[in-house]
């Protein structure tokens, strides 16, 4: 560093340097306490002097050496007052300069105001200090106090170090000298116990025990824990004291530490009965055991309300609680969570189920029905994937708890069901005006469709569609994604929904059943049976020109993607995963989310090969119920039964004493469908239905997407890593240069971007630590952490290893950010 002309480095030069210059004039430096020695090292380097100053060389072994050395200009330093030189006295004579000055004076000398008054607590400060501020002009010194030297020599972020860090900081603190100011400033700017009387380990563990009881008594003044001693008083250490804990929150090398040590410091408290006792939930958020206190306390009352109703009404109220807890360190950034995501999850439904009571009472119209499902109604089938969607090793109070919503919501679909069944049975009209998603199809694509996927999936409910469209938009600065509502036919399975999906005219369309009755056939003109598959893409082919049909999984594998031009004609997908997995079964025990991964995923995979506009058709919804005996119409349709199903039986002249009679569209058939989610008969456990006419059923989505043409995804910047120091490492990345953009917004054209993160081994490539989400970089979004697991112990390299953190694109793997660094943490201590 170039010393400024000003600095205390170059005014100690200008007092040595007429010594040094004469012929072989030499200083002997006398430093009884020690504080030049670093010093005059720092200005031998930058000045080119000879200096002798060895602390271990005893003062025989100097004189002996300065007897047979030949005479140059040199500085030789000694420990010793010139009272106390021994061995080397027989030189002392010759000396051009004896330097006996104490470093606080030659500071007065320099022109430091350093009072007499405070010169005993700024002394030791000194050494440290003045190396630091060595080269620094002078205007740096005159606001030279003891706090503001003990803060630049020991500042906020080495205290955060120093507790948060790595073993041995204690030692490396008195290694550097700074051990005694460290203590100081932990002791009087933060009300911490005192360093100087504990080893580092007990030091951290009780440090962290005071900090969450502070941080207790800080949240709750008027019923603070009874550990006075552990609890800072109000003040400016105070303040200081619960800035650290949050900083040792949020600082993502740190973590890993903060939780490790908060379980320990946990373990000598009593925070515990303190929390039990409180009337409400305490604002502080530090202390697992804390949240453990309260989430069970929670659980307990919650799991006694026998009342589905009244613990909907509870749950809801409380739920503003929940997320909140959800979104603090233990809810949501800890590695081993307290499990308050589950009772937020409940929550959530209980809020669908609150706002959504007694909708069905307001209805006087078959459209009053429709209109409610399309706007927002839909979001009770979420709450009914949430509560059935199998959770392992979920608590058994949440399990009750869970138990008494699915009651409450299997009655309330069935009393919505009922109702609809009740108006549809008296006005048909509004559902016969729907179009379907055939037909809303048409009126997008008009008459040459360019750059565009026209996607059918099979089963895809209207808050599926929605969720869809939601994961289309997340991230993306205006929106990609719209969803408008159709009419599936009756019954609603795929043999009629799919070609009632084709882009052309309902009315075009004949429905009749085959021969043997046991299939339907749809017909329009000459185009033979599109309810077989082959002839469903002959008419693509015929009328569209189209020349590829592909599966979701083709899509995602991208081999027989070709880029899309202008020229390109239309491209078909087909996905039938949901009513796949609903049939199977495991679309109820592990819900949609993967599969609305995928579709997102291939959708993504179309964009990036040019399909600029994307239609999204289905053929039926559906529902998943377990019917009571009472629900099962024994009695099936008199008159010709044709087609039987367990939602429908399909004939002419059919009668029902309970059952609805609807038209089958496009034929001379009658469809009977039982009221609400009965049925005519089922087998097995909680049921996947569909063929009947509940708005689950019968509501379908239409999802178009449209993104720009000359779109681009967002550049992705990996912010600096530097070494990973933990087995589970947190990486933070953001949006480039181009999508920070938060004052006017990004540009309309950037594109939202999913990426992976990974760390490997640099010499053989294998993956150390990984994660499985892909995480959204947004335009003009914030930096996204992104903590990562291992992945394999057995294979991880040795401490000190280079090692790889890459980036990538989620969907095709590209490569966006690198960086080589190093290992710091011995995994096989963890693992």
């Amino acid at each position: 560093m170039n010393s400024d002309i000003s600095s205390f480095h170059a005014w100690l030069t200008s007092r040595i340097r007429p010594t040094l210059q004469k012929d072989n004039g030499w200083i002997l430096w006398c430093d009884p306490r020690r504080e030049w020695l670093d010093l005059l090292k720092k200005a031998a380097e930058a000045d080119d002097l000879d200096l002798w100053a060895d602390p271990d060389e005893h003062e025989l072994a100097i004189r002996n050496r300065f007897a047979t050395e030949p005479r140059k200009s040199r500085v030789v330093w000694l420990p010793r007052s010139e009272e106390e030189i021994t061995w080397f006295r027989v030189f002392e004579p010759e000396a051009d300069l004896i330097w006996e000055a104490r470093l606080v004076s030659a500071l007065r000398d320099y022109g430091v105001q350093i009072p007499g008054d405070r010169e005993d607590e700024l002394v030791p400060l000194l050494p440290a200090y003045v190396n630091e501020r060595f080269d620094s002009p002078r205007s740096d010194w005159k606001d030279f106090t003891a706090g503001s030297a003990k803060g630049e020599l020991v500042n906020d972020r080495k205290i955060l170090e120093v507790l948060a860090g790595s073993a041995g900081e204690f030692d490396r603190l008195r290694s550097e000298g700074r051990f005694e100011i460290f203590a100081r400033r932990a002791r009087e700017d933060f009300g911490l116990p005192d360093p100087e009387q504990m080893d580092e380990e007990a030091w951290r563990r009780e440090t962290t025990a005071v900090l969450l009881c502070t941080e207790a008594a800080e949240a709750s003044p008027q019923s603070p824990p009874a550990e006075k001693a552990r609890i800072i008083p109000p003040g400016l250490p105070r303040e200081h004291a619960l800035a650290l804990l949050r900083q040792w929150e949020e600082n993502i090398t740190y973590i890993p530490s903060f939780e490790r040590a908060v379980k320990r410091a946990d373990t000598i408290t009593s925070l515990a009965p303190w929390a039990e006792g409180l009337e409400a939930p305490p604002a502080s958020a530090g202390s697992r055991i804390v949240e453990e206190v309260v989430l069970k306390k929670f659980l307990d009352h919650l799991s006694g309300i026998t009342d589905v109703e009244a613990l909907a009404e509870e749950l809801y109220r409380d739920q503003t609680i929940f997320n909140e807890r959800e979104a603090r360190f233990w809810g949501s950034t800890a590695t081993d969570k307290v499990g308050w995501r589950h009772l937020s999850s409940l929550a959530g439904v209980a809020h669908r189920l609150v706002t959504h009571a007694g909708a069905e009472k307001t209805w006087t119209r078959t459209g009053d029905a429709i209109e409610w499902y399309a706007n927002g109604g839909w979001n009770l089938d979420v709450a009914g994937e949430v509560l059935f969607t199998e959770i392992p090793d979920l608590p058994v109070d949440l399990k009750t708890i869970r138990g008494s919503l699915r009651r409450h919501y299997l009655r309330t679909i069935d009393r919505i069901g009922r109702r609809f069944s009740d108006l549809l049975e008296k006005d048909q009209a509004a559902l016969a005006a729907l179009p379907t998603a055939g037909e809303r199809a048409l009126s997008i694509l008009g008459d040459a469709p360019s750059r565009t996927a026209y996607i059918f999936l099979d089963a895809l409910r209207l808050d599926l569609g929605h969720r869809l469209a939601g994961k289309i938009n997340e991230g993306e600065p205006e929106q990609r994604a719209e969803v408008t509502i159709a009419r599936a036919p009756v019954p609603s399975i795929t043999s009629l929904g799919k070609p009632f999906a084709l882009p052309v005219d309902s009315h075009t369309l004949r429905v009749n059943l085959s021969p043997d009755q046991k299939a339907f056939s749809v017909t329009t003109g000459d185009s033979g049976n599109l309810a077989v598959a082959e002839r469903w893409r002959d008419w693509f082919r015929k009328t569209l020109g189209v020349t590829t049909f592909l599966s979701i999984e083709e899509i995602i594998d991208g081999k027989k993607v070709k880029k899309a031009t202008s020229s390109s004609p239309l491209l078909v997908v087909e996905g039938a995963e949901f009513d796949t997995t609903g049939h199977d079964g495991s679309l109820k025990l592990d819900g949609a989310g993967d599969d609305l991964d995928r579709y997102t995923t291939a959708l993504r995979k179309l964009r990036d090969a040019g399909y600029s506009q994307i239609i999204v058709v289905t053929d039926h919804g559906f529902f998943h119920w377990q019917p009571d005996p009472d629900e099962i119409e024994e009695s099936k349709p008199e008159g010709e039964r044709l087609w039987t199903s367990r939602r429908a039986v399909v004939g002419k002249n059919l009668t029902h004493k309970t059952a609805l009679a609807l038209p089958v569209p496009s034929s001379d058939l009658t469809a009977m469908v039982p009221r609400s989610v009965n049925a005519f008969r089922t087998y097995g456990g909680l049921g996947f239905f569909h063929g009947g006419a509940t708005l689950q059923e019968l509501i379908v989505p239409v999802v178009l997407v449209h993104w720009p043409q000359k779109a681009k995804k967002v550049n992705v910047v990996l912010k600096p890593v530097g070494e990973i120091t933990s087995e589970i490492p947190r990486i933070q990345v953001e949006p480039g240069a181009g999508g920070q953009q938060k004052l006017i917004g990004a540009d309309s054209n950037l594109l939202s971007r999913k990426v992976l993160v990974k760390i490997k081994d640099s010499q053989t490539g294998k993956v150390i630590f990984r994660h499985d989400d892909a995480v959204t970089i947004e335009p003009a979004g914030e930096a996204q952490t992104i903590a990562l697991t291992l992945v394999d112990a057995s294979s991880a390299p040795p401490f000190g290893s280079k090692i790889l953190v890459v980036v990538q694109d989620a969907d095709d793997e590209e490569i966006l950010a690198r960086e080589e660094v190093e290992l710091r943490v011995e995994i096989d201590e963890f693992w």
